[in-house]
């Protein structure tokens, strides 16, 4: 074997090595790179999204605080479901203070829902002068629960001679 086919057969084999090391260690070093490169960009994505959730969850702890008092007062608005005692409680009293007689039945006896969330039906039969009946119906109005009045059949006493009317009223109550 003549030198320059020495020389040939070394550099064969030399280029040869060379392409085994460029094929079978550096593109598979550069394809690690590129997915680890990659996988790198998406755990700093994830990162920045858990840092700006925990951001707003801690705006979210301070707003809270500062509304905490007036979603108290709101959870108020919503009667106890199960007892309603306060509720007729309070329409007992109204009525007593303004001078009119009140009969309250329930009108479903299982909580009911519709768009705006349970509620509780309640049914009024009032007697009363007409003073003391309107001003019953604007405290009523004014309470501090969350009530629509469904139905108001108002008419004249007709066994009174004086100015008494008798009054039904119809009540969703809303309820926690």
């Amino acid at each position: 074997m003549s030198i320059k086919n020495k020389i040939y057969l070394s550099l064969a084999i030399y280029i040869a090595a060379f392409s085994v090391i460029i094929v079978f260690i550096i593109v598979p070093l550069f394809g690690e790179i590129n997915d680890n490169s990659k996988e790198l960009i998406l755990q700093k994505q994830n990162l920045a999204n858990l840092e700006e959730k925990i951001k707003n969850a801690e705006a979210f702890k301070n707003i809270y605080k500062e509304y905490k008092p007036n979603l108290e007062e709101i959870d108020k608005l919503f009667i106890n479901a199960e007892v309603p005692v306060e509720f007729i409680a309070f329409l007992e009293k109204t009525a007593k203070d303004c001078g009119t007689e009140i009969i309250i039945t329930p009108e479903s006896s299982s909580k009911s829902a519709d768009e705006f969330g349970s509620f509780l039906g309640f049914k009024l039969g009032a007697t009363g002068s007409t003073d003391s009946f309107l001003t019953f119906l604007a405290k009523l109005e004014q309470a501090p629960y969350f009530i629509k009045i469904q139905n108001l059949r108002v008419g004249k006493d007709a066994e009174s001679t004086e100015n008494i009317i008798r009054a039904e009223i119809s009540l969703k109550v809303y309820a926690k």
